[in-house]
């Protein structure tokens, strides 16, 4: 018998892949070193939202450079949990993630650079803020003169990028959200034009980059569900679609997404859609860790330790992912240490990457081939409960003094 499916042929009772997916799989070898991790600069704040006042007023004026320290306090107690969970590699995170120009510029490069470099930590992630202060669109603007300053703040973040490389060692990702990118009302936009000024302005920003020295990625984060009521690009499909029908194919090769967990839920999709999606085209260059609480606001949670997340990044080493995960979160309002959410997101990812590393992948392919899913499932789940090691939580979490 000979038959097709959606991903190869069978030959008599065997499933043969097509070229493509086992080129995949050669140039992209599984990832057995441990996730390098980022943390936005924001996640550092004082907790105020529109209703509800912080508990972290002291934060109020604090500067970036001054954040940097609340990052090293962060891996201090990762470092002081890791001989808690014996044989489970506990590293902090490497890097952290800003804002041009409201968290990173040119005026406080130099004294954030010293800051970084007494921390250990590198710039991993830069991305202009394109939508506080762009109230008709930004790149997809039909304003010249805020359509150009658009233009002009991702090309200063690229000159950032590249300082910061010549600084640190490592070239940040830039990343782009098109947060501010559609309308609120009804035939506000005309969307087939946006869409062309749009890939027009990322054509502008990576010729720039391309005389800079054409070496940074370029990672764009889809959020469907806000603020605007109907976003422009708002999934990684759309993303990876309209770049690849409407971008200059000499940039092709350095672009790619920055899916989010949370987003994915707050659209009602799976987080590990874009990230197949993105693997298998070869174009996840950034990933966002965090969660979400059904389709509520944008919560930003922390990372957790549970089977969706497991998923993602069992697909993440599978396929090979070496960028950065990065920790796009904060701590509740009521929060009074802002470094809790990340000392504990670091350790569910690290907890995570144990037990996708040690997990019998052999013995889940057997029951899937077998069709039983549902125990796929729960073999999953209990292999999740039995293979970490025996801590005692009062022992991780502790009150008062560490």
């Amino acid at each position: 018998m000979v038959g097709k499916c959606g991903l190869g042929e069978y030959m008599g009772n065997k499933l043969v892949l097509p070229q493509r997916y086992l080129d995949l799989r050669k140039g992209n070898p599984r990832n057995e070193t441990p996730f390098r991790i980022g943390a936005c600069l924001w996640t550092i704040n004082t907790g105020d939202t529109r209703f509800q006042l912080g508990s972290r007023q002291e934060l109020k004026e604090s500067q970036t450079v001054q954040k940097i320290a609340f990052f090293k306090k962060a891996n201090d107690e990762v470092a002081r949990r890791a001989p808690l969970f014996e044989g489970v590699p506990m590293g902090g995170i490497t890097g952290v993630e800003g804002h041009y120009p409201n968290e990173i510029s040119k005026e406080n490069f130099k004294d954030l650079v010293a800051a970084l470099k007494g921390t250990g930590l590198v710039m991993s992630m830069v991305t202009p803020n394109l939508f506080y202060t762009f109230p008709r669109g930004s790149f997809m603007s039909t304003d010249p003169a805020e359509r150009k300053r658009a233009i002009q703040w991702a090309k200063d973040t690229i000159d950032l990028a590249y300082m910061y490389e010549s600084e640190l060692g490592h070239l940040p990702t830039g990343v782009y959200w098109p947060g501010g990118e559609g309308q609120s009302v009804r035939f506000q936009v005309d969307f087939v034009r946006a869409l062309h000024l749009y890939v027009n302005a990322v054509n502008q920003v990576l010729e720039y980059e391309f005389s800079k020295g054409g070496k940074m990625k370029f990672a764009f984060e889809a959020k469907p569900n806000e603020p605007e009521a109907n976003i422009i690009l708002p999934t990684s499909a759309d993303f990876l679609a309209a770049m690849q029908g409407l971008l200059d194919s000499k940039y092709l090769s350095r672009v790619g997404v920055n899916p989010e967990t949370a987003h994915e839920m707050l659209a009602n999709m799976s987080p590990l859609n874009p990230v197949a999606l993105a693997l298998a085209l070869g174009r996840l260059f950034h990933y966002h860790s965090n969660f979400q609480d059904g389709l509520k606001w944008d919560m930003d949670l922390g990372a957790p330790y549970n089977m969706a997340m497991l998923e993602v990044v069992h697909a993440m080493k599978d396929y090979g992912f070496d960028g950065y995960v990065g920790l796009d979160m904060q701590a509740r309002p009521e929060s009074r240490d802002v470094t809790s959410v990340i000392a504990n997101s670091v350790m569910n990812l690290r907890l995570l990457e144990f037990v996708e590393k040690n997990l019998d992948w052999a013995h889940v392919e057997a029951l899937r081939n077998a069709g039983t899913p549902e125990n796929v499932e729960e073999f999953v789940s209990l292999c999740m409960a039995q293979m970490l090691p025996k801590v005692d939580p009062k022992a991780v979490f502790v009150v008062g003094k560490k």
